[in-house]
């Protein structure tokens, strides 16, 4: 993967903090573990609430991340709206003996969290890419197709090589400055 073409607009004083440093494929190992864990130990009526809880947990965290960026990310709002459908969604099909009205419910709130996904999936990848591609200038490109069927894990194959560039550039930095002790 050709990486950041321009590694100048990157400075390791920069006002902005370096993406989660989770490589994609520890971050899937980890879905798949939880998701493991929870299928063998949690009854299986609540299993579908936990597993959604296991994976929005990251969406929240990168929402939040997106917001020490840019304090106007519109992400978070969307995820958190996603996350209260998905949980509503997931706590309808908890329920033991359902109505048809309930199932209906639920059925519409499955597409509704399904939509809303979509849309905080696309604007995350907006957010990356104006604050990647104009106030840290690096070139980060996302494509659509990446984005829609692999949403997290490839922002996170896209994040990982920038918060590891800005690691070492840091550590460039302060290996470079003198270390000066007062007696």
């Amino acid at each position: 993967m050709t990486l950041l073409p321009v590694t100048s607009a990157i400075s390791p004083s920069s006002d902005y903090p370096p993406p989660p440093r989770v490589h994609w494929v520890v971050l899937l190992l980890a879905w798949f573990a939880l998701s493991m864990l929870v299928a063998v130990s949690a009854p299986f009526r609540y299993q579908n609430l936990l597993d959604s809880l296991i994976v929005n947990s990251w969406a929240v965290y990168l929402c939040l991340w997106l917001r020490r960026l840019n304090p106007e990310a519109a992400s978070f709002f969307w995820c958190d709206v996603y996350v209260v459908v998905e949980i509503a969604y997931a706590l309808i099909f908890a329920v033991p003996h359902r109505s048809e009205a309930l199932d209906t419910l639920g059925a519409f709130l499955a597409l509704a969290s399904a939509i809303l996904a979509t849309v905080t999936i696309f604007i995350i990848r907006s957010e990356l890419l104006q604050h990647y591609n104009h106030r840290e200038p690096i070139g980060l490109d996302l494509s659509g197709v990446m984005t829609f069927f692999f949403s997290f894990l490839y922002f996170q194959a896209k994040l990982y090589p920038i918060a590891t560039l800005k690691e070492d550039l840091a550590a460039q930095a302060a290996a470079s400055s003198p270390n000066f002790k007062i007696q």
